[in-house]
């Protein structure tokens, strides 16, 4: 509130070349910006925001916030910084069901606040040392939030897998439905199944195309279009790189079989 005469509570979506920032909305509610997500979220929320990273909000009237920002070349030698997860943004408490900021996430960025409003010449130190301390939390929380998110991501993309293998599906199209980005959702493959969704939907197709090659008598023309891949001589081709085989000769070794 403090910086209420600057944006009055609307920031338009922006990104800081050098700068990561970390933020604690303390009060009131609105809708956050990160990247290409539209968060509704009502307080208490923490955001971790790296550098070059868009992001903006607008928030009611009342709305608060502690916000540490953070010369990117200041904390950059710290461990943590140098995480993998330390470049992606973090997001603890929005209305999506999850963990919340944790009380220690609270007192740290209360007590940086207090300390730079008190001996502002000072602080310099004592507020990055603090910030450490909250991302540490903050990552800690995170880790825990995204192997939930990403195990639930994950059966949600076998149940659609299963519905829609046979289509024309792309990887954006799993990502519109599911409200995740493409990386996202390879992310969250990557994690549970140590495979791409791409990966996964060919597997399926194969599975799929197995079963019909050994228990009917359907045409491999037929196969190729049930499971979704209308050029015969594309199947046969995509079989062939699979298995080593033609579906053909798949059908004749598997019907020799005791």
């Amino acid at each position: 509130m403090d910086r209420r005469f600057l944006h009055n509570g609307h920031v338009e979506s922006h990104r800081h070349e050098h700068l990561c920032q970390l933020c604690l909305w303390i009060k009131g509610n609105g809708i956050y910006i990160i990247e290409d997500r539209k968060l509704t979220f009502q307080a208490p929320m923490f955001v971790y925001v790296p550098t070059q990273i868009v992001h903006g909000f607008d928030v009611t009237s009342g709305s608060d916030a502690i916000v540490i920002s953070l010369a990117h070349d200041v904390v950059s030698q710290d461990l943590l910084f140098k995480g993998n997860m330390s470049h992606t943004p973090l997001i603890i408490g929005d209305t999506r069901p999850g963990v919340q900021p944790t009380p220690l996430m609270e007192a740290l960025m209360v007590t940086a606040c207090m300390r730079y409003q008190t001996s502002p010449d000072t602080s310099g130190q004592i507020v990055r040392g603090l910030a450490i301390a909250v991302l540490g939390e903050a990552l800690s929380v995170g880790h825990t939030l995204l192997h939930h998110e990403q195990s639930t991501l994950a059966t949600r993309i076998r149940e659609l897998i299963e519905l829609h293998f046979r289509e024309a599906w792309t990887v954006a199209d799993y990502a519109k439905i599911l409200h995740h980005t493409p990386y996202q959702i390879n992310q969250a493959t990557q994690s549970a199944f140590g495979q791409t969704l791409k990966r996964l939907i060919l597997d399926r197709k194969l599975q799929e195309s197995k079963r019909l090659l050994a228990f009917t008598i359907r045409s491999i023309e037929a196969i190729a279009a049930e499971i979704g891949i209308p050029d015969p001589a594309y199947f046969s081709r995509f079989f062939h790189n699979e298995c080593g085989v033609s579906p053909r000769e798949w059908r004749r070794n598997w019907s020799k079989k005791p």
